[in-house]
């Protein structure tokens, strides 16, 4: 079955490639900025000369009380660079490239010595990754915005993404992966990789799963939380920008290996299952896949009792394939690479990462099932041992023509694997049944983004820029087992295997299970930009006219297979009762015993496609200096279009949606002076279903015990957005905002539960209008004065502070009952306290985060109630100390208060969470101890 399908999936990568024009810049001015050290004790130089060579009048800047210098306006080119000081030797740096409007940094160091060194070569880059750079980008763009940077992100030992943007105002994580935007779930924000939208990681819902990039690959994050005409018209909550390196700032290499304790985890005693060969990287090796000549759906059915089908079932791998194990602790370890070089008069550089972690967590679950009319019907006690591998590659690539041209080659790969044995222990209360349930899953991603752009300036008052971009998604679910058991509540009778008695098979009940799937997104950006009127020293004060243009293809397709063991020979308990090694071994498949039998439907796969076209002008316009504003308008023309079929009658889903958005903005912005910052936007935005909410298929979610599934009959939302910002920056890298925020939604999408006769499922619903309002502080203050060589004058505070109100008109037939939005918390607050010794060494930071409590999914109000996701309070410890030069050591704590993550369903149906109501889901994770070691060269 998916034979072909692999191989047209290989031949559509391999045929599609990415084609560049050269593109962008201007202005003829740059500067050049760093710090001198000693060679020898790492300390700063005060009174260094740092000057050009060959300049008249001559062009240079003396260090300061911490070793800076800032040489402001040099002439776009290549330039040398001499550092000299008495008693030191001068030190001469050759090829330092600036650009025009852009920073070249440069940290250098001085040798003790009479003798003229040779000539010293260093490269140089445009400075982004420091806090003041992120500021001084925040400060200028015309949006509301938030970021962190890659000094930041250093200081907090955050392993990848998902960990790191969790520092950003107003941000959380769900799942340790999806990212939410001032309360906001995922499918509001849009993240986007070097300002191309990324692949999607997910089947069932839109999202970038953030823990697939590394910290140390991150040059800086921004979250805009107001769009304009340049931002895709789906971010509603916020656009989600990051950026990896591409430059840097000179020839390094760096291996890091750390290794990890998880409370409750580590050493334990778990159960697993066998598995193959490369799972440790991550890689299904074909041992679990259904084998390309196995008889198809048809002849299954039309056979399933023939011996020749029931030997070709037993040659399948084991169904039952417990094995114990004792948890081993974590590891992860990593080489990053950088070098440059000229190759004639063009410059290359290369920043490479490759990462691998094997990860295990065995959690004790706790799970309640409720309706109304019964009150608690179900218990699970589960113990889920979850195994993990990833294995990552980045490698990007800049050429660098001359100061006006450049050229950039950008490449992200993942391979994951997710390896999971769940035995699932409980009750039944209403049918008075104990249970003794298992599943054994192994899923293997493989994520592929790359990227060609290019900057070319025109003239001193116009660039272009193009952007290629080509995404690949691939996903591999084979051979999905589980089976359930059941015995009279309050006995020590053997447990029964549950089997359907006649040869229509059921997802739940021992079954095996195998899915793939493939998407493709190919994209292509292009921006012009003009200067308009009289070139200005202030480019705040420069009129601008921005156009450019977005095109995104996606193709997706998916396809399911299954069986279960069905028992239409009605034998008797003596075999069901069997335990299920001895059950499940390949000699009970017999014709006048049990058998497989397929259980396929019309409606397990699904093909998708979707392609967007956009448009967009913005008008940059300096009212005055103090008043200045950005008028744009986006038009996003998008076809959205799904085949598949409905369960059991096989009615053809065909879903064909051609809309066009009109997407205006608006972001004015009022400077009281350099320090004092005003600002004010607004916009509308979109929210379109995913494939995944589109398609009819079901899925049988094992962990939460439900049936999955889309709807097809899902309409777009759109968003009414209001801000208002006011910024106060005391220094270069401090800063103070608050900010208030009004959505309106019309069409909102949500998760919302609905029974299927006696089948409980999760799906996606449109309610009628919503709303949220919110306030947010952001704090990020010095506690000394950082002239003085205090405690407090190396330690930095943050506070990021978000309070939400929502509300939702669900349009429910006749009902108007209000509640809040699907997905929105309340409150989001993170803290932190940074505290950086460079002399000593030392970086310490301790951080702290929590979200309020929000709604996982709608209940039907029938049988069913809200279920609510609540808050956990977080705290991280994180310590580095250099040991010498080249040697660090890094020590963390994660979690240190372990609270549990709880679902609570509102059984009493206020739309509240008190103690009255029940858990639906709980356990822990476990405190997370790190010890590492990173060794530079």
């Amino acid at each position: 079955m998916f034979d072909d399908y692999n191989a047209n999936m290989k031949k559509n990568v391999l045929s599609l490639c990415l084609i560049l024009l050269t593109l962008t810049s201007f202005a003829q001015t740059g500067s050049i900025k760093g710090t001198i050290k000693d060679a020898k004790t790492n300390e700063v130089i005060i009174g260094a000369t740092v000057q050009l060579v060959g300049t008249n009048p001559p062009i240079g800047s003396v260090t300061d009380i911490e070793g800076n210098f800032d040489i402001k306006k040099v002439p776009a080119g290549v330039h040398q660079l001499q550092l000299s000081y008495v008693s030191y030797a001068t030190k001469t740096i050759a090829n330092v490239r600036v650009e025009a409007d852009k920073t070249t940094l440069i940290n250098s160091a001085l040798d003790e010595d009479n003798k003229t060194l040779q000539e010293v070569v260093i490269r140089a880059q445009k400075t982004t990754n420091t806090e003041v750079a992120v500021i001084t980008e925040i400060k200028q763009v015309q949006q509301i915005a938030v970021g962190i940077s890659a000094q930041q992100i250093q200081r907090t030992q955050d392993r990848d993404a998902s960990a790191v943007i969790r520092r950003v105002p107003g941000i959380s994580i769900t799942d340790d992966r999806f990212v939410v935007v001032r309360g906001l779930n995922e499918r509001y924000n849009t993240v986007l990789l070097n300002d191309i939208i990324t692949p999607s990681t997910e089947v069932d819902v839109k999202s970038f799963s953030f823990d697939l990039i590394p910290s140390s690959a991150i040059d800086r994050i921004l979250v805009f939380k107001s769009s304009s005409a340049d931002l895709p018209g789906d971010v509603s909550g916020g656009a989600i920008k990051i950026y990896t390196k591409t430059v840097p700032d000179g020839n390094s290499l760096s291996v890091n290996f750390s290794t990890g304790y998880r409370n409750g985890s580590t050493f334990s005693s778990a159960l697993s299952h066998a598995g193959g060969r490369l799972d440790w990287l991550g890689i299904e090796d074909g041992s679990r896949t259904l084998p390309n000549d196995f008889p198809n759906r048809r002849a299954v059915i039309n056979s399933a009792r023939y011996e020749t089908i029931i030997n070709r079932f037993r040659e399948l791998p084991d169904y039952y394939a417990v094995k114990p194990m004792t948890v081993t602790p974590d590891w992860r370890g990593g080489i990053n690479f950088s070098r440059r070089f000229f190759l004639n008069s063009t410059e290359i550089t290369n920043t490479s990462y490759i990462n691998y972690s094997l990860s295990r967590l065995n959690n004790a679950i706790v799970q309640n099932r409720y309706n109304f009319n019964a009150g608690k019907t179900e218990t699970f006690n589960d113990q889920l041992l979850q195994e993990n591998a990833r294995l990552g590659v980045m490698s990007n690539w800049a050429f660098i023509f001359n100061p006006r041209t450049k050229v950039e080659f950008r490449n992200l790969f993942n391979q994951l694997g997710n390896k999971e044995t769940i035995t699932r222990g409980g009750a039944n209360l209403e049918n008075n049944l104990d249970y003794n349930n298992a599943a054994f899953r192994f899923e293997a991603r493989s994520i592929y983004a790359g990227q060609l752009s290019g900057t070319h300036e025109l003239n001193e008052k116009t660039r272009l820029r193009v952007i290629g971009g080509l995404g690949y998604t691939y996903r591999n679910e084979p051979d999905f087992r589980r089976y359930t058991s059941t015995r009279e509540s309050g006995t020590n009778q053997p447990f029964v295997i549950n089997l359907q008695q006649f040869e229509s098979p059921t997802l739940q009940q021992a079954a095996r299970f195998y899915s793939r799937l493939g998407e493709i997104v190919g994209t292509g950006a292009a921006s012009f930009e003009r200067i308009l009127g009289e070139k200005t020293e202030s480019a705040d004060q420069q009129r601008k006219l921005t156009v450019g243009t977005y095109v995104e293809s996606k193709s997706r397709k998916y396809s399911a297979r299954w069986f279960g063991i069905v028992n239409p020979n009605r034998i008797s308990n003596e075999i069901l009762s069997l335990s299920p090694e001895r059950f499940f071994n390949s000699e009970n498949l017999r014709a006048n015993r049990v058998f497989y039998s397929e259980g396929t439907n019309f409606d397990d796969k699904y093909q998708a496609q979707n392609l967007m076209a956009a448009g967009y002008a913005s008008l940059y316009w300096p009212v005055s200096p103090k008043f200045s504003g950005t008028l744009g308008f986006r038009g996003e023309y998008n076809r959205q279009q799904l085949q598949s079929f409905e369960r059991g009658g096989g009615i053809p889903v065909r879903v064909d949606r051609p809309v066009f958005n009109p997407l205006p903005s608006v972001n004015l912005t009022y400077k009281f002076s350099d320090k004092h910052v005003a600002r004010a936007a607004y916009s509308t935005t979109v929210n379109r279903p995913e494939f995944r909410e589109l398609s009819p298929s079901t899925y049988y979610d094992f962990n939460f015990d439900v049936s999955r599934r889309g709807n097809p009959n899902l309409t777009n939302a759109t968003i009414q957005n209001y801000d208002v910002r006011y910024e106060y920056y005391p220094s270069q890298n401090e800063l103070v905002t608050v900010a208030l925020f009004n959505k309106q939604f019309t069409n909102p999408i949500e998760a919302a539960i609905f029974y299927n006769g006696s089948t409980v499922a999760f799906t996606v619903a449109n309610a009628q209008k919503a709303y949220a309002r919110g306030v947010e502080v952001e704090v990020r203050k010095a506690l000394g004065n950082p002239a003085s060589n205090s405690f407090l004058s190396k330690t930095l505070l943050t506070l990021n502070a978000s309070l939400i109100d929502s509300d939702v008109r669900t349009g429910l037939g006749s009902s108007t009952l209000n509640r809040y939005l699907q997905g929105q918390s309340p409150y989001l607050v993170n803290a932190g306290l940074f505290y950086h010794d460079d002399q000593r060494g030392i970086q310490a930071n301790v951080l702290y985060n929590v979200i309020g409590p929000r709604i996982f999914t709608i209940g039907d109000n029938v049988l069913s109630a809200n279920i609510f996701e609540m808050p956990r309070n977080v705290i991280d410890i994180n310590i580095i100390k250099s040991l010498g030069r080249h040697l660090e050591l890094r020590a963390s704590v994660q979690d240190l208060l372990n609270q549990p993550f709880r679902l609570v369903q509102d059984t009493d149906r206020n739309n509240k969470v008190t103690g009255t109501d029940g858990t639906y889901q709980q356990f822990r994770r476990g405190s997370y101890s790190m010890l590492g070691l990173r060794y530079s060269l």
